[in-house]
Order: C-alpha cells, then structure tokens, then sequence
C-alpha cells in the first residue's frame, strides 16, 4: 500500500492512499449529474440489523441549485398539503388542529432557516462547525471524511499526523432513483415526537424523494462494486491508511 499528500480544490492537504487519491481524482471528473449504481450497498445507520442494497442514483449535481429547489417547495406547502400525512401518527392526530397547524408553521420555518443560513453561506452555528473540522469537500458531489480524535475538551478533531489530517473515508452526495434491497435491514424503534414526526410529513408530502440528498459512505467492508459515468470502482479503491500506521516499529 502506498501513501500520498492530496490537495483539494480550496488548498486543504490531507493524507491518503495513493488508492484513494486515484478514486477522488476520477470521481471529480464523472459528468454533471451523471447517473450510478452502487451494488451491496450495506448502511448501519439507524438499523439495529444492517441493510444490504443495490441502489441507483444522480450525483455530482449542484448542491446549492438542490437547495433552491427545496426551499421553493417548502415555501409553496402548506398545512392542507401536510394533514392526511400527519394524521398518521397518532402523536399527531391526538392533538386538536390548532396545535397541528402551529406545529407544522414551525417546522417549516426551521427547515427554510436553514437552507437559507446553508445558502448564505453563514457555517457559525456549532454544527456546521463541527462538519466543516471533520469534512473536505473535493468537487461536486464528493468529500471525504477525516480520521478524529476527541481533544481535551471532548470535541471531536481531526487525527493530525505529521501536520496534516488522514483521510478515513470517501463519501459521494447521491439523489437516489432506485433501491433494490438484498438482505433486509431492521430499524431501530426511535419515540419521535410530535415536531419531528411533523418533519417526516412535510418530507413525504413534498415526495422529497427528487430533493433529498443522500451521502454514501465508501468503506472496503461496505459494498461490492460501483459504477458511475461508466467509471468502475472496488473496495480496494477506497481502503484507508491503516491506523496503527504510524505506530508501528
């Protein structure tokens, strides 16, 4: 395995193999809104048992143009759009419609805040922040995600070794067309309240399907094969910097 520096786009410097250099490189060069699949797909997130799943997509599309999209939409909904989709919930319809509706005006207000803050450009609030220590964007559609640490006050911060951060993973924004799940997954039982289950609503009444972005996280242990704009990929194409590295000898 060989190691390289890669300098993206906005000068940032990172460390990584030189495998991982080579994918970066090829996926910023994938056209614009270019179509994929990802083949055995596995995400954990949320699951108490991993999901397995072929999955076609769009990526390399413009992010900030996604946004406008959805904030248009969100803009143009209103609690008529929303009320057979929320009375769903039984957390929901046990309140009178008042509440519903007052529920609904804040949700949607917070969602628009913050596209709007994203773009503005505005990254003060802590969790933008936050995102911004542990991510490198490289080009549209794709960043990588550093190796972290967590510094004396229990934040976590890039992994720095000899003066630069190591690149964990490579992740690849998606807008997902289709999902062909393998091996099912089983989900983890959350007790969302009224506001978030609000929130899904509004996402299901919009068909946020078109405008919600997705992030495939690309590990050596979590797919099969990738194939986007006819350029191929394996796991051996994304394996990281072995961390203990560093320590050895």
């Amino acid at each position: 395995m060989s190691f390289t520096i890669f300098e993206a786009p906005d000068g940032t410097k990172f460390r990584c193999t030189t495998a991982q250099a080579e994918t970066l490189k090829s996926l910023t060069e994938i056209v614009k809104g270019g179509i994929g699949t990802v083949h055995g797909y596995v995400a954990t997130s949320g699951r108490t048992k991993p999901e397995k799943a072929d999955i076609q997509f769009i990526t390399a599309f413009s992010i900030e143009k996604l946004y406008q999209r959805r904030l248009a939409a969100l803009e143009g909904i209103s609690f008529d759009d929303v009320r057979d989709h929320a009375n769903r919930q039984e957390k929901i319809k046990a309140l009178n419609e008042d509440a519903q509706i007052e529920i609904f005006n804040a949700r949607r207000e917070m969602e628009m805040a913050s596209l709007r803050k994203t773009l503005d450009g505005d990254r003060s609030d802590a969790r933008r922040q936050a995102h911004d220590r542990v991510y490198c964007r490289i080009g549209p559609g794709v960043k990588v995600h550093y190796r972290t640490t967590k510094n004396d006050d229990g934040i976590k911060v890039p992994e720095i070794v000899a003066g630069l951060p190591v690149v964990e993973n490579i992740l690849l924004d998606i807008l997902e067309i289709d999902r062909k799940v393998v091996e099912p997954g089983e989900y983890k039982k959350v007790n969302s309240g009224a506001p978030v289950l609000m929130s899904n609503a509004i996402k299901k009444a919009l068909n946020m399907k078109s405008l919600n972005m997705k992030t495939l996280s690309l590990k050596e242990d979590n797919f099969d094969s990738l194939v986007v704009s006819r350029k191929s990929f394996l796991p051996e194409d994304v394996k990281e910097i072995p961390a203990d590295l560093f320590l050895r000898g």
